[in-house]
This record gives C-alpha cells, sequence and structure tokens, in this order.
C-alpha cells in the first residue's frame, strides 16, 4: 500500500501512531490516544497537543490533525455555500422566469388595447363619416 492510497484521516492517524514512539511526554501521549480512538479531535486540542509537543515530530503530527478538522470545516462550509449558491441561482431563475411572464402578459394586454382602440377609432371614424354624410345631406 502505497501513501497515496491513504485518505487524509489515515495519513494523520499513521502520524500521530508514528510520533508515539517518538515522543516522551505524558499529555501528548495521551492526546494522541484520544485522537486514535476518535473520541477528541477538535482543532483547540490538537493545537494544545502540538504546542507541549516535546519532539518536532510529535508537534507536526498534531499540527496535521487540527488542519484536518479545519479543512474538514472548509470542505463543510463550501458545501453549504455551494448549496446556497444553487439555490439562489434557482430562486433568480425562478424570479427572471416570473418577470418574463409579467412582461409577456404586459405585452399582450398592451396588444389587445391597441386592437381595441384601433377598431374603436375606425368605429368612431366611420361613425363620423356616417354622420358628416348625414350632415350634408339634410344640411339646406
Amino acid at each position: 500500500m502505497s501513501t497515496q492510497d491513504l485518505t487524509v484521516t489515515q495519513a494523520v492517524a499513521y502520524a500521530v501512531l508514528y510520533a508515539l514512539d517518538i515522543e516522551a511526554g505524558a499529555a501528548w501521549k495521551a492526546w494522541a490516544h484520544i485522537w486514535l480512538k476518535g473520541d477528541d479531535r477538535s482543532a483547540a486540542s490538537a493545537q494544545m497537543a502540538a504546542a507541549g509537543a516535546s519532539t518536532p515530530t510529535a508537534k507536526n503530527a498534531a499540527n496535521a490533525a487540527r488542519l484536518l478538522v479545519e479543512a474538514t470545516q472548509m470542505q463543510t462550509e463550501a458545501a453549504m455555500l455551494m448549496s446556497e449558491n444553487r439555490n439562489a441561482s434557482w430562486q433568480l431563475d425562478q424570479y427572471e422566469l416570473r418577470n418574463e411572464q409579467c412582461l409577456r402578459q404586459g405585452a399582450a394586454r398592451l396588444l389587445i388595447s391597441a386592437v381595441q382602440i384601433r377598431a374603436a377609432s375606425r368605429t368612431s371614424g366611420l361613425v363620423s363619416a356616417v354622420a358628416n354624410r348625414a350632415i350634408r345631406t339634410m344640411a339646406p
């Protein structure tokens, strides 16, 4: 198995296990056992373990554990933001669709009104022409 086959969590666990053999500090070893069991994988506890480490290997392993937590949190936030973006995009599409529908309805009503006005003006023009003829024929 190569390191490319490991997940990030497995690689951090490997680093913690490796550092357990080198680290002499009891507090760091206690943190490592708790982290490996999965009881406390918080960034704060990993940061405290890194600060209390007596070897660079143990410090790096604890920092890797902290960064794993932070990266996971960022992934979660990114996924939530992408979901919110998709939702906002969908809402924007719905608003645009509704706006198009309203504009089409408004344009259709305007066209109907224009046709009605044209018909009314033709009718009133026809009535005016008939009235004018009648007036001319009745005039002495």
